[in-house]
């Protein structure tokens, strides 16, 4: 979650669109979290940049409730 917020700060600072937060996004975040996103469902896939951060958040929330339960 963190991450998300240091990146938007720093995309706004250097006043980049959307389209090229996405690809910043799709290669700085860790490997299984962008691999669960691109398996969703085409239908049930983000489009904006708002929502892969959604989803990204989402994904990285359910890893750590998961690999807390099994701790």
């Amino acid at each position: 979650m963190d991450f998300i917020i240091e990146f938007k700060a720093l995309a706004m600072k250097v006043e980049t669109d959307n389209l090229h937060a996405i690809f910043l996004l799709k290669k700085n975040v860790q490997a299984y979290i962008i691999k669960t996103i691109l398996g969703y469902p085409l239908m049930a896939a983000p489009n904006t940049l708002k929502e892969w951060k959604v989803a990204i958040t989402a994904v990285e929330q359910g890893y750590k409730s998961t690999k807390s339960q099994h701790d």
